[in-house]
C-alpha cells in the first residue's frame, strides 16, 4: 500500500474555482474520478470524527494556500502553525517543491470563506535540511517567514519528548463528509514508539515522529487536507491555573484515515525545535 501524505492536491486558483476543494477525498480522488498517477504526491489530509473548531480555540492555527484567485478555502491545501508574530511552522511535504512567492498564509478566521480572513505572504522559506533522512518522511518540519507579522497569538513549542494521554489536531482536512468551510478539531490518543513502529514496520523514525489515533477502533485521525497543522497537548502555565497549549507536531503522514491500526504520523515538534530556534535567530539577525 503507498503511503498518503496528508495534503491536498494543488489544483490552481482557476481549477480549484470551478471544483472546490470538495471535491477530493482522503483516499485519493473522488470515487468517479482517475487514481492519480503518483499517489505519493500533493495529498494533504483533514480531521475525522471532530467538530467545529471556536472561535478563539487555536488562535495559531493557520491555512497555507496559494495566491491568485478564489477563496482562502479553495486556495489552501495544507495547515500550519503561528509560533512567531511573523513565523509559521508547516510541514516540509507541504511546500518541498515551492518558493516563498508561491505561497500564502491565511489567518484570522476559522471559516476560510469568511469576510475576515487575512491573506499575508511569505517572504523567506525554509525546509528542514534532513528532510527525508534517515527514512522517508523523518524530520517533516518547515519555516515560513511572512512578509508582515499576523495578529494571532502563538503558540509554545514542546521542548522534551513525553509520553501523553490525549492530544488534539485541528484543520481544515477531509472529515469523510468533504472538506469543511470551518475548521474542525478533535482528540486523538497517544500511541507509544513501540506500537507506532508496530503498526508501520521500518516505516517510523522514533526520534523525529509521533503517533496518535485509536489503534484499537479507529475513528479518529486527521486527514487529508490537514497536512503542516497541529497536533498540541494540555499544558499549565506556571503564573496561571488555565490550561494552555503546547505545539507537540505537525500532521504529516498515514495510510487511510481514522482506520484502526493505522494511527496518523506526526513530525516530532521536540526532536527539532533546536534548529527551529537556529533558523528564527538567523532570521532575526
Amino acid at each position: 500500500m503507498d503511503r498518503k501524505r496528508k495534503h491536498l492536491i494543488r489544483l490552481g486558483a482557476g481549477v480549484a474555482a470551478g471544483l472546490g476543494a470538495a471535491a477530493l477525498t482522503w483516499a485519493g480522488l473522488a470515487a468517479n474520478a482517475e487514481e492519480p498517477a503518483d499517489p505519493k504526491g500533493d495529498f494533504e489530509a483533514q480531521i475525522i470524527g471532530g467538530g467545529d473548531v471556536e472561535d478563539g480555540q487555536y488562535p495559531w492555527l493557520v491555512g497555507l494556500g496559494s495566491p491568485g484567485e478564489g477563496t482562502a478555502y479553495e486556495r489552501q491545501f495544507c495547515g500550519g502553525t503561528v509560533i512567531a508574530e511573523d513565523v509559521v511552522l508547516t510541514a516540509a511535504h507541504c511546500v518541498e517543491d515551492s518558493a516563498a512567492a508561491d505561497l500564502v498564509v491565511f489567518s484570522g478566521a476559522i471559516d476560510l470563506e469568511s469576510a475576515d480572513v487575512v491573506e499575508t505572504a511569505v517572504a523567506d522559506l525554509h525546509v528542514a535540511e534532513d528532510y527525508n533522512d534517515p527514512i522517508a518522511m523523518s524530520n517533516d518540519w518547515a519555516l515560513l517567514k511572512l512578509a508582515e507579522p499576523v495578529d494571532v497569538e502563538p503558540i509554545g513549542l514542546a521542548t522534551e519528548p513525553e509520553e501523553y494521554d490525549l492530544l488534539e489536531t485541528a484543520g481544515w482536512g477531509d472529515t469523510g463528509d468533504g472538506f469543511p468551510t470551518t475548521a474542525q478539531w478533535v482528540e486523538v490518543p497517544f500511541v507509544s514508539d513501540e506500537d507506532c513502529e508496530a503498526a508501520y514496520p521500518d516505516e517510523v523514525d522514533a526520534a523525529s515522529m509521533l503517533c496518535a489515533g485509536d489503534l484499537e477502533n479507529g475513528g479518529v485521525d486527521s486527514c487529508q487536507g490537514d497536512s503542516g497543522g497541529p497536533i498540541m497537548s494540555p499544558a499549565t502555565d506556571e503564573d496561571s491555573d488555565e490550561p494552555t497549549q503546547v505545539l507537540v507536531g505537525i500532521v504529516s503522514w498515514g495510510y487511510g484515515c481514522a482506520e484502526a491500526g493505522n494511527p496518523g504520523v506526526y513530525g516530532e515538534v521536540a526532536d527539532f525545535n533546536d534548529a527551529i530556534d537556529e533558523v528564527l535567530a538567523g532570521w532575526a539577525e
